[in-house]
Order: C-alpha cells, then sequence, then structure tokens
C-alpha cells in the first residue's frame, strides 16, 4: 500500500508451498502471475511466483531487497545470502541462519543485510529500503562482501592455468 508499484517474488522451496501462495494470494485479492507457467508481469502484477529455483538469479538481479523467509523457520539454517549480494539485492533475513552464519554476519557488519524478527519488522524494514538510494547503498556493501578476495582467486587461477598450459619449450619438436 505504500507503494503501489511494488512487486512481490515468491520463489517457494517446494511447489506444495507455491500452491498454497497462489491460494493465499487469491483470497487477499492480489494480482499473481505464475513465471512458471508462461505468465509474465504487467503493471497490475502484484505477486509474482517462481517456482524453478533455477530462476532465483535472474530475481536476485532485478530484486533491490531480497527476504530469504526460510531463515525465519526453525531448524532451516537459512539460505546462502552471498548469492542475493553477489547478484545486487540488499538482504533481509531471519534469526535462524546457523548454516550461513558467518556469512550473514560478514554482510551485517558490513550494512548489507539486516535481520528482521517477525512480520512487523519486515514490514518495517522494506519500508525503510523503499528509497533506492538506501537499498542500493546496501547492495553495494554487499558487493563488496561478496566479491573480497576475487582480485586474488583470479591470480592464482592465472598461475595455476600457465603451469598447466603447454609452454613452447614443452612442445613436441
Amino acid at each position: 500500500r505504500l507503494a503501489h508499484r511494488l512487486l512481490l517474488i515468491l520463489a517457494p522451496a517446494d511447489p506444495a508451498s507455491g500452491t498454497l501462495a497462489a491460494e493465499a494470494a487469491a483470497a487477499s485479492g492480489l494480482r499473481l502471475c505464475r513465471w512458471d507457467a508462461g505468465e509474465t508481469p504487467d503493471e497490475n502484477t502484484q505477486v509474482l511466483l517462481a517456482d524453478d529455483a533455477a530462476q532465483l538469479g535472474l530475481f536476485y538481479r532485478v530484486a533491490p531487497v531480497t527476504f530469504l523467509g526460510g531463515s525465519l523457520l526453525a531448524g532451516h539454517g537459512g539460505h546462502d545470502p552471498l548469492e542475493a549480494a553477489v547478484l545486487g539485492s540488499a538482504v533481509l533475513y531471519g534469526p535462524h541462519v546457523g548454516d550461513h552464519l558467518a556469512s550473514y554476519t560478514r554482510l551485517m557488519d558490513a550494512g548489507a543485510a539486516r535481520i528482521v524478527r517477525d512480520d512487523d519488522s519486515l514490514a518495517a524494514a522494506v519500508s525503510a529500503l523503499i528509497g533506492p538510494d538506501q537499498a542500493a547503498t546496501m547492495a553495494l556493501a554487499g558487493w563488496d562482501v561478496a566479491t573480497a578476495g576475487a582480485d586474488l582467486t583470479d591470480a592464482v587461477l592465472r598461475e595455476v592455468q600457465a603451469l598447466l598450459e603447454p609452454g613452447p619449450q614443452d612442445s613436441p619438436a
């Protein structure tokens, strides 16, 4: 209601959850588009449902803010936040991120991620990040964290490649 042009992209962990999400959207009067059924969102679409996890990279690229919902559920362990951060999305997450705690901590310390504990704190965080400058600042910080060390990795790969490629002295005469 705060920004009528927002689009909620739902990428559920399993197809059954997608069916439940579609039913909940219909029950609440939200206009839904099913990406995996070949539908494309238009200016009236409020919810985009994407059941195929292989499409997440596309959605991380277009979403200024990503909420990693599995992190609200105890026992799930959370989802790797660097996937969203490296593709330019600010990260919101819940308290259950044990499987990726180090990554969440690095992103939070850099100002690239923010914890939410319930629907009220999620709504407040999204409202605060509607301003493009806020989301962009977090996304840039996330990019910095996710790509830290990339120069060193590239240098090591060049050295390994040089060792593996036959040079002129190694070629048969």
